[in-house]
């Protein structure tokens, strides 16, 4: 089939891509994807978001991707600085970030993206922003050429100024509770 892969290399390309529009969200307002909707055997694009047949709906990697950012989308970027284990100009452009807050929930929501074979160790420092403890943490990871890659969330303890990795070929975003 004609076009690139639809996969979790892909999809974290997308990430990062979409990181950098939340960070620059003063002159960006809006993002689409097209085609959103395609029936197996009768597309005239790939990749396609979601995938069906007579039965079944297949979601893409890319299509969780898109969900996360939908489901964690701020109101308000807020620069924070978070620290990773190389400093190497090749790790750099395949590592990104950015801090959001959602105003009407108050949460804080990290989005780390990290588009290497290798785990990166990240310090996460929020500055003057006071967080409960409390927050919930999405991982959508896999190899490369995974097709079926979907996120995984987990309840964790963070303080404004914490240390986490980010496994190979992930994205990561962390909502966590404001006082």
């Amino acid at each position: 089939m004609p076009g690139r892969p639809s996969n979790i290399e892909t999809a974290l390309a997308e990430a990062l891509y979409l990181t950098t529009l939340e960070r620059n969200g003063d002159v960006v307002h809006m993002a689409s994807y097209a085609p959103l909707l395609a029936k197996e055997g009768h597309t005239q694009w790939h990749p396609d978001l979601i995938y069906f047949d007579n039965s079944t709906v297949k979601p893409t990697v890319g299509y969780y991707v898109q969900q996360l950012y939908g489901q964690h989308a701020g109101t308000t970027y807020l620069g924070g600085d978070i620290d990773i284990s190389s400093n190497q100009d090749a790790v750099k452009k395949r590592v990104a970030f950015s801090i959001v807050r959602d105003d009407p929930s108050k949460d804080v929501i990290v989005k780390l993206v990290n588009l290497l074979p290798v785990a990166v160790n990240t310090n996460v420092d929020l500055g003057d922003i006071s967080v409960s403890g409390k927050a919930v943490k999405t991982v959508l990871q896999g190899k490369p050429d995974d097709k079926n890659a979907k996120p995984e969330q987990s309840e964790i303890t963070a303080n404004k100024q914490f240390d986490t990795a980010l496994p190979p070929y992930s994205f990561t975003v962390i909502r966590l509770q404001t006082l």
